[in-house]
């Protein structure tokens, strides 16, 4: 290799971990990105499409699976001397479009291994976060808006609900919400504290507000040091449409 070329790899290299490294932040309203959605720097998984002035994550119909991540990664530590950790807050918009006889199945934010394409069994109540063997592998952490009782979750009556999973369709803690909550128009922001090893969720619905916390580290659930963030969402045997409106997300090491 010649020297050129010796200098042009040390570029590449350390812009690469530049990169990782780096925090992340942006704020995006999709109905404002119009045709520039490449510009977002965005990947699209499964079924997960631009629909001009939203993102939809699944198609209108049965056993549909989609994802959508941000293509720059977030570095959640740091292996040198100030140890250095990683705490993010992320807040977004979405629509979940159902009625009171179709509930299938919910959609999550998630934090997991870097990808561009989706596993093939992922769906119905396995959100497009867990594979249906029902644990995470690779290791995936995921804040879930399920609006289906499945037979891992809540039960006495419970339908919609809001947890946090770590690395398992079960959630690690729950809120249980009224029926048709997650319906319409919602936001959201998830607060990680690293430092804490906490997450905390806010859901803003129908007027009313909703929180669930849990007790989440990053490093110790097996996730990889450079992860990415994202969206999933999946139907089963009945239809609803799970749609991404908007989305900020701001990083910082402690």
């Amino acid at each position: 290799m010649n020297m050129a070329s010796h200098v042009l790899l040390h570029l590449f290299l350390c812009c690469t971990t530049l990169r990782a490294a780096a925090a992340l932040s942006f704020d995006y309203d999709f109905a404002a990105v119009g045709r520039d959605v490449a510009a977002a720097n965005l990947v699209f998984m499964g079924n997960a499409s631009y629909a001009g002035d939203r993102i939809n994550l699944t198609r209108l119909g049965t056993w549909s699976t989609g994802r959508v991540a941000h293509r720059q990664l977030v570095r959640l530590w740091d292996d040198g001397a100030g140890g250095s950790v990683t705490s993010f807050t992320t807040a977004f918009s979405f629509a979940i479009g159902r009625n009171s006889t179709n509930q299938a199945d919910g959609m999550a934010f998630y934090v997991g291994p870097p990808a561009d394409t989706l596993a093939p069994d992922m769906t119905g109540g396995f959100l497009g976060l867990i594979p249906n063997t029902g644990e995470a592998s690779p290791r995936t952490v995921g804040v879930e808006f399920d609006t289906c009782r499945n037979p891992w979750d809540p039960q006495d009556g419970v339908i919609d609900h809001i947890g946090v999973d770590v690395n398992q369709i079960v959630s690690q803690n729950f809120t249980a919400l009224p029926t048709l909550t997650l319906a319409g128009v919602m936001r959201a922001e998830i607060r990680y504290d690293a430092a804490a090893r906490k997450m905390v969720v806010n859901l803003t619905a129908n007027g009313s507000n909703y929180g669930v916390e849990a007790a989440v580290d990053l490093r110790a659930a097996g996730l990889p040091q450079d992860a990415a963030v994202g969206f999933s969402a999946a139907t089963g045997e009945l239809v609803e449409s799970h749609q991404l409106l908007s989305w900020s997300f701001n990083s910082s090491t402690v």
